[in-house]
């Protein structure tokens, strides 16, 4: 017990300190080393947990969206899948895109192309969701969901980070949230309520407390 105790502090002391220096240099500028260095243990141990930085990215995204989920449905317990979906999506989104450094993060990891279609959260949850809302669907459309969606996203982020596009954070939110769902068939009327209460929601509750980095 003790042992395994010491595991999860081990890990917990190395993705902290992976987010504190992914936060000040970006994901470029830190290698596994600088976090090693940092969180005072050695290179071995870092890969013992993680064998590249890429699989810190994935744990850092999975977690952040999954305490994102858990906190609308802690503060509206009666919001069905898709909403609480939706509502967190336009959190995640948002804490990402208003923060200088996050965005960073954020925009080079996608020109990186960093575990595009790994195991993530986002499958888990579409399938989840076109099951509530009883679609009909096969293995290959969550495929093409997914990758449709990851190479919308990363044009749309690149040219947004860039300037290539003028559009505010809240826009950003907007067209990325609702491609998600114009991808998975969803009626558009549903997609566009939807959003907007996302917004609403934000609006009224702050969950200051989760972090995307630090």
């Amino acid at each position: 017990m003790a042992k395994s105790k010491k595991g999860t502090q081990t890990k917990q002391n190395i993705i902290s300190t992976a987010k504190i220096l992914f936060y000040e240099n970006g994901y470029n500028k830190t290698g596994i080393q600088d976090i090693a260095d940092r969180a005072n243990v050695k290179l071995g141990t870092i890969t013992y947990y993680y064998k590249k930085k890429d699989e810190m990215i994935s744990d850092i995204y999975n977690v952040f969206f999954l305490a994102l989920y858990e906190y609308v449905s802690s503060v509206s317990e009666n919001l069905n899948l898709y909403t609480k979906y939706c509502y967190a999506l336009v959190l995640y989104y948002e804490i990402i895109l208003n923060d200088e450094h996050n965005r960073t993060l954020y925009y080079e990891v996608l020109v990186k192309d960093v575990n595009p279609h790994g195991a993530n959260i986002s499958k888990t949850m579409n399938r989840s969701c076109l099951d509530f809302l009883n679609k009909n669907y096969i293995e290959a459309d969550l495929e093409v969901i997914s990758r449709s969606e990851y190479g919308a996203r990363k044009e749309l982020f690149i040219d947004y980070y860039e300037k290539n596009i003028r559009f505010t954070n809240r826009a950003m939110v907007y067209f990325l949230v609702r491609n998600l769902f114009r991808l998975m068939n969803l009626d558009g009327e549903m997609i566009e309520n939807t959003i907007q209460q996302g917004f609403d929601f934000s609006n009224a509750n702050k969950p200051d407390h989760i972090k995307f980095l630090i």
